[in-house]
């Protein structure tokens, strides 16, 4: 089959891709004429470092073709050392669509192949600029093999399980309505990093601005009154609110999720659209996500661990399935999805007391020490900092409270943790258990109480589920049950 190149507007991202190599270069010519004239010899020297950039690009993007063969995709690329890369169609683990805005006017779109093979976190392929119907022709062919290859090892096929045939029962996509996407970028707590990030912007920028405008600027706020400076941190805590909306907003813009036989499908995003095809074989664990706001609310997330990079930028690294709905509603609807998934589950036993406090006591004690010297060093100011003790009990008493273990009648392991004022609850299949481990340390032992540690894999990293305190006859009865699968 002859050799495909991408489309022309692919230029600009191999342009883009030049242009941010040549800004070390730009810095460096920066670097060798600080304080001094910029002299015919810089822009000289910047004229050939804008001419690499885009003889560059045109270069990368003449030698960057693509063959759609039979049983794989063969991609050429290199200027000076050609490489061949092959893809069995029969190892695509995952298909990832990316469509900026101004691309969907012209039906182009960039894809990420993901195989079981890669070892890095970034995807074994790229094709930058496509075409749909090259997207569509590369899943046709991989739904294809993969046919040919369960037909190969199964005599007699059951048509309810063969790939591409959707059963009745899993006929459920999930659309998420204008009224929860609201709620959730409402109720997301991103707000707090980004306050942090205004934090540290300005302590940079005190770097850099003259001590002279500094002072002046202390100055006048020391004149104001205290409404005033209410006010301009009520400023700063809208401002970050708002942003975090709409970054959940552009995120989650028109979610959609749906089976399409034995791939979930989930498509998101307003100036980015991304579309991902994972397969479920490759679910290790579903996560029901909530935090103290949406605990409060009863709301929750259903949330994937995946072993592949489809969720590389998603939060905690995990696929988002479904981004709000009741509490209630969660598991069922969850279920409908993942096959596997109980329809109920049991009631998770509450820890005693003495185990819960032993939870509280490990957040407490690093805090106390933490305001006695911030107090001691920076008196009489310091002792402010009394104000994180209560702050710390609560989060201790909620991670406390939240730290249970169960499991159920279909060989699910429920693991619930709390942290950062976080619930989450996670059903493991104890197939897609990569190890697990009991531990405690000499006084655990004397109260007869152990951690459990549970190892799952997600993406090319593992992933650790740890539930703490728990008694020991219950974290031995299930190992025993891991032990004997």
């Amino acid at each position: 089959m002859q050799a495909k190149r991408l489309h022309p507007a692919a230029l600009l991202y191999f342009w883009y891709q030049s242009l941010k190599s040549g800004l070390l270069y730009f810095f460096i010519l920066l670097a060798f004429n600080f304080n001094e004239k910029f002299t015919g010899y810089f822009w000289l020297a910047l004229f050939a470092v804008l001419l690499l950039t885009v003889v560059g690009g045109i270069l990368k993007y003449l030698r960057y073709s693509y063959e759609l063969a039979a049983q794989e995709i063969i991609l050429h690329s290199g200027i000076i050392f050609p490489k061949h890369l092959h893809i069995s169609y029969a190892k695509i683990q995952t298909l990832q669509t990316k469509q900026w805005f101004y691309l969907r006017p012209f039906g182009l779109l960039s894809l990420q192949i993901e195989t079981s093979s890669q070892a890095a976190d970034e995807p074994e392929a790229v094709l930058p600029v496509i075409s749909r119907a090259v997207v569509t022709q590369i899943q046709a062919k991989r739904d294809a093999v993969l046919k040919n290859d369960r037909q190969t090892e199964i005599f007699f096929p059951d048509r309810d399980n063969e790939v591409g045939h959707i059963p009745a029962s899993s006929e459920f996509s999930y659309q998420i309505k204008g009224h929860d996407l609201n709620l959730y970028a409402l109720t997301s707590l991103g707000f707090l990093p980004l306050m942090l990030g205004f934090l540290a912007i300005y302590n940079r920028l005190s770097d850099v601005i003259p001590q002279k405008y500094i002072n002046a600027a202390v100055k006048t706020l020391e004149n104001r009154s205290g409404v005033v400076l209410s006010l301009l941190a009520i400023v700063v805590v809208l401002l970050a609110l708002g942003f975090s909306y709409l970054v959940v907003i552009n995120r989650y813009f028109h979610f959609e999720v749906h089976p399409e036989g034995k791939q979930l499908v989930t498509s998101k995003g307003l100036l980015q659209q991304n579309i991902v095809t994972a397969s479920q074989e490759k679910i290790q664990a579903v996560v029901i996500s909530q935090s103290f706001l949406r605990q409060a609310l009863k709301l929750a997330t259903v949330q994937l661990v995946l072993a592949s990079q489809a969720a590389d930028e998603e939060q905690d690294d995990q696929l988002v399935l479904l981004p709000v709905l009741s509490q209630g509603l969660a598991l069922k609807n969850a279920s409908r999805l993942v096959k596997w998934l109980p329809q109920k589950i049991p009631r998770l036993p509450v820890g005693r007391r003495f185990e819960r406090w032993k939870i509280i006591r490990n957040i407490l004690l690093p805090t106390i020490l933490l305001v006695v010297i911030i107090g001691v060093f920076f008196q009489p100011y310091g002792w402010l900092s009394v104000v994180l003790l209560p702050f710390a009990f609560w989060i201790g008493y909620y991670a406390s409270v939240n730290n249970r273990l169960a499991l159920t009648n279909a060989d699910v392991l429920l693991a619930q943790n709390g942290h950062l004022l976080t619930r989450k609850l996670y059903l493991i299949p104890r197939g897609k258990i990569q190890a697990m481990s009991m531990q405690q340390t000499v006084l655990m032992a004397r109260a007869k109480l152990s951690h459990l540690k549970i190892i799952l894999r997600s993406g090319n990293e593992k992933q650790v589920v740890q539930v703490r305190y728990l008694p020991k006859m219950e974290v031995e009865e299930i190992y025993r049950w891991y032990r004997h699968k």
